[in-house]
């Protein structure tokens, strides 16, 4: 039987709240996860002693939308409030991206996803290779994209992976089934991402960094068991032709009613954390087995 490639179980967002937190390290003690995001804005230092020694693949996930930024309010106005926290959407930030304030807006990106970099690389022994996405997949719009790269070039830092939130379409077109359950919310996301990527692939091809093949947009906020049953056969075949891994996104990390959110101020994300969609994908997480999915990529 040929070999099936790596898979990336992977949850984003941990060391935003502790609730999150024990939600993400569950489905890793009761379920398949084997990678994790750690926002470099959180409880960064406590998050990598934690998980270290799980076993567990490490991410850093530039936060350019959520939280207080590190870098001080003075160095990056446009990209916080008065009080440090910040003030974009991706929306936001692809808008300054293409206005006449984008050289001043390159420059404090720069400033601020360096800090991000850094202090998450300062947590590992010199020379660790690292893995790199982004909160709400900040880093593809092109300025951010081109941005991280002169910051990853200027330090010499190595990178095992990049995430490209780009999904080869191939896989669900090869699902018919599920073709009306997609909601025009996650389309469109990926209709962003993907024109995106157009603009960044040929820095990314130059760069030589390694990337896996990427699913988690169009189910987002339903990525079941069922539907990753469903495309993850075309995935393999896929994964196995180009010679990629996998990475699976998921979002099992929520807020419990009543609790803390991680940027009280940004009202509007606060419904995804509190989403049932987070519980939906945690199960899956339960659910699905190494043993499952060597069966479906036979």
């Amino acid at each position: 039987m040929t070999e099936l490639p790596i898979l990336y179980f992977h949850a984003d967002d941990y060391g935003m709240t502790a609730h999150g937190d024990a939600l993400i390290r569950d489905c890793q003690t009761h379920g398949c996860l084997n990678s994790v995001s750690i926002v470099p804005n959180g409880s960064l230092e406590e998050a990598v002693a934690a998980l270290r020694p799980s076993g567990l693949k490490l991410a850093v996930h530039l936060n350019l939308v959520e939280g207080k930024a590190l870098s001080p309010a003075a160095e990056i106005p446009l990209l916080v409030r008065p009080d440090g926290s910040f003030c974009n959407s991706f929306t936001g930030l692809l808008r300054l991206s293409l206005t006449p304030r984008r050289r001043a807006f390159a420059a404090q990106l720069y400033r601020e996803l360096e800090r991000q970099l850094l202090a998450y690389a300062a947590l590992f022994p010199a020379g660790t290779p690292l893995r790199i996405d982004s909160h709400q997949h900040t880093h593809m719009i092109p300025l951010v994209f081109r941005t991280l790269l002169h910051i990853l070039a200027d330090h010499h830092l190595p990178v095992e992976h990049l995430r490209i939130p780009a999904e080869p379409l191939s896989p669900f077109v090869g699902c018919p089934r599920l073709w009306g359950s997609y909601s025009a919310v996650n389309a469109v996301k990926q209709a962003v991402l993907n024109g995106c990527w157009l603009l960044d692939r040929p820095a990314f091809r130059r760069s030589g960094i390694p990337t896996a093949l990427f699913c988690g947009i169009l189910f987002s906020g339903h990525m079941d068991a069922d539907r990753v049953r469903a495309v993850l056969p075309q995935y393999l075949r896929l994964a196995q032709k180009r010679g990629q891994p996998v990475e699976l996104l998921f979002h099992p990390g929520g807020v419990e009613p009543g609790g803390p959110f991680f940027d009280p101020q940004k009202t509007d994300f606060h419904p995804f954390y509190l989403s049932e969609g987070r519980a939906v994908e945690a199960h899956a997480l339960h659910t699905l087995s190494r043993k499952e999915v060597e069966h479906l990529g036979r």
